[in-house]
């Protein structure tokens, strides 16, 4: 038995003591017995930054429970992307990710295209690939915003916005929580065994209560390097904590005070594999000695709400920091022209930390008038060291690259809406922002910009009736432009202008719930890296540098429904149609920006859907049963880069993942046993494949999980 193992056994071993322990607890969990279908269809959710609907909410959103989450095995940001159509991903490993939504994808830039809240908390910092590696823990539901969000959401939010809402610790009732041990066994790779858990202790009665949520990791790898005997070495050891403190001393104020430090290791740290599931390997000896991924981070956030009778007062202040110290490898294969040795890899040491405060102040109660006005500031920096090797030709070539750099921004936001009718509402949204930014690299020259964009949004809804909503919008999304190296030009602010026309609602007496929409985007001032002319006091010549080239156009269809055919049996379905090209682009003469027009857009399936069923029923008399299985189909992504690809445009594969789960729970224990991949499908995710820099879908895991409740 490999070390791994054993410890693994271990951990598995502790959480079922410490299951079989505290089964002794007095147990103030809430009773589960199955509700009528009416009960269960009416979602609220705080995507507008106050309680709605989500049937009123006017633009397009996914909304999954903290247990639709748990059964369609969705840990990571990364497994998203096969429950939510439309979205997908650029993943090189745990924490290093871009997220693009809707068509906009694009992995230039100089911030993200999706921004990523944790309750008030933003998580996406500078640089649009440094985010915080957020777990399923302790997660009441999380909140996909589809379109610009730029009006609430600000910087970072031109696709769309992904909001983690945590559980709250409750005022009322003692002690309470929960404690779970999960062991997965992977096709050919190493255990996963993972404990986690989360309990509220009331502090002061009725007023004060405290949540603390905390989970530990180890293996769960399969990916190997025979070469140097490393078996399962995308392993992550983690731990991930988390403490929210709840205050509410009267009726008119409450405090909101979370604290969370996250730490992972990894012996690769890449999701990089061959289709034998093995690590890509180039020919040096230097790859041999490359070091284990580490990642730390710490995040705090400080949320204040005060009743003013007339409106609502918030104040939330937030400051995080991320340390990674990671490698990243590249490998010319067949795939991108070159018949020569062309390789190398990155080690980096990266740095980031973040301040935010957001003021806002939004209406309460029912009147026709119904507001959110407030300011937001941020200030980021991010320092990237590089120490690397570049293999070429048969040369080895040493480098070192730099960037520091900083952005300091600030915006004013409002939305405004009036209800004219007890069925139509028409509001408007606007945001002003401002953005100084700086870059710094080896040679130490100050790069500094200021970076502005207004952007507005016009919407409508009409009810059918209570429970059939009609909502148009139209919204402006940007992302702030950013840096060359030092003596070329930087690139301006990337934009797009969203139309979108859907309806939502609640048919047959609330057994049928749906979301339809379809949009239309106008994306300009697209960024590409390519070969461009660039002036100089000698005339200039044709070099390698980023900048805003092209316009694309993108459609689309999207929708989903949930169906209770009866209080114990439901069925669910989502999908997204996604057509995209490029529309123009600005090149002169010797110059090319690597696309052309009728391209796709980066990163897009055409197609994406998944379908899921849940049954409850009864084992015996006292032990409650379930069984949940779902499919997740995405068409094949492409990416189209003509100065490095050959072809051009390189496609990863089409996938399909069937899981599913059974479980059995009596009084405050359950134990649940499931199965991900059943098919054990081995498709490449990324189409930079060609340059071995894909991952491919998690072989199939089979795995059990015991809980208890009190």
């Amino acid at each position: 038995m490999t070390r791994q193992h054993q410890s693994g056994l271990k951990t598995i071993l502790w959480g079922a003591s410490l299951i079989a322990l505290i089964s002794g607890i007095p147990a103030y969990a809430q009773d589960t017995a199955p509700v009528a279908a009416d009960e269960t269809t009416e979602v609220i959710v705080t995507a507008q930054k106050r309680r709605q609907r989500a049937i009123d909410v006017p633009i397009g959103m996914n909304v999954l429970s903290g247990e639709a989450l748990e059964k369609r095995a969705i840990d990571t940001v990364n497994d998203l992307q096969f429950s939510i159509p439309g979205l997908t991903l650029r993943y090189d490993g745990p924490g290093s990710s871009q997220i693009f939504m809707r068509g906009v994808s694009n992995i230039r830039g100089s911030d993200a295209q999706v921004s990523i809240y944790m309750d008030d908390l933003p998580v996406t910092m500078t640089g649009g690939y440094r985010q915080l590696d957020l777990r399923m823990l302790d997660i009441e539901r999380i909140e996909v915003l589809k379109g610009p969000q730029g009006t609430l959401y600000g910087q970072g939010a031109m696709a769309g916005t992904i909001r983690f809402v945590t559980v709250s610790p409750s005022l009322t009732g003692g002690i309470s929580g929960e404690v779970k041990a999960d062991y997965s066994v992977i096709k050919d790779g190493d255990a996963n065994p993972k404990l986690s858990g989360a309990v509220t202790v009331p502090l002061i009665e009725g007023k004060m209560a405290l949540r603390l949520a905390g989970q530990i990791e180890e293996g769960g790898g399969w990916i190997d390097q025979p070469g140097l005997g490393i078996e399962d070495g995308n392993n992550q050891d983690l731990y991930n904590l988390r403490a929210k403190l709840y205050y509410k001393p009267n009726d008119v104020f409450d405090l909101t005070a979370m604290a969370g430090i996250y730490e992972m290791e990894s012996e690769f740290g890449l999701a990089y594999e061959n289709e034998d599931r093995t690590r890509p390997t180039p020919v040096s000896d230097d790859y041999d000695l490359l070091p284990p991924r580490h990642d730390h981070a710490w995040f705090y956030n400080l949320t204040a709400n005060y009743d003013l009778g007339f409106g609502r007062l918030t104040s939330s202040t937030s400051y995080s920091r991320l340390n990674r110290d990671y490698t990243l490898t590249y490998i010319a294969g067949p795939g991108t022209g070159f018949t020569f040795q062309n390789e190398g890899f990155d080690g980096n040491s990266d740095r980031a930390k973040q301040f935010t405060q957001e003021v806002r102040l939004s209406s309460s109660g029912e009147g026709p008038w119904q507001y959110t006005v407030g300011a937001f500031y941020r200030d980021a920096e991010g320092n990237l060291d590089d120490a690397g090797i570049s293999y070429y030709a048969g040369g080895t070539y040493p480098f070192t690259y730099r960037k520091y750099d900083t952005s300091e921004s600030i915006s004013l936001f409002g939305d405004l809406s009036y209800k004219f009718t007890d069925k139509l509402t028409i509001g408007a949204g606007v945001r002003t922002f401002r953005d100084k930014a700086t870059a710094v690299g080896l040679d130490e020259v100050v790069q500094s910009e200021t970076f502005k964009s207004t952007d507005p949004r016009v919407y409508f809804t009409y009810a059918l009736d209570r429970r059939l909503n009609v909502y148009g919008n139209i919204a402006k999304g940007f992302r702030s432009g950013g840096f060359n190296a030092a003596g070329l030009p930087d690139y301006d602010p990337e934009k797009i202008l969203n139309y979108e026309l859907g309806t939502k609602g609640q048919v047959a007496d609330g057994r049928v719930r749906f979301d339809l929409a379809a949009f239309f985007s106008k994306y300009d001032d697209a960024l590409r890296t390519g070969q461009f002319f660039n002036f100089d006091e000698n005339g200039g010549s044709v070099v390698s540098l980023t900048r805003n080239v092209g316009e694309m156009e993108i459609k689309g269809l999207e929708g989903s429904v949930d169906w209770w055919i009866s209080p114990d049996w439901s069925v669910s379905a989502t999908a997204a149609y996604t057509d995209s090209e490029v529309t123009k682009v600005n090149v002169g003469s010797g110059e090319s920006a690597g696309v052309e027009v009728g391209d796709p857009s980066d990163y897009t399936p055409k197609l994406s859907y998944s379908l899921a069923t849940d049954y409850e029923f009864n084992w015996s008399p006292n032990v409650e049963g379930f069984v949940h299985a779902d499919y997740s189909w995405r068409d094949k992504i492409s990416a189209t880069d003509g100065s490095v690809l050959v072809p051009r445009t390189q496609w990863s594969d089409s996938i399909g993942l069937l899981n599913a789960r059974i479980g059995a729970k009596w009084s405050s224990l359950a134990v649940e046993l499931y199965a991900n991949n059943i098919t054990d499908e081995n498709k490449t995710l990324d189409p930079y494949w060609v340059w071995q820099q894909s991952s491919r879908s998690k072989p199939r895991t089979v795995g059990i999980t015991l809980s208890h409740s009190f």
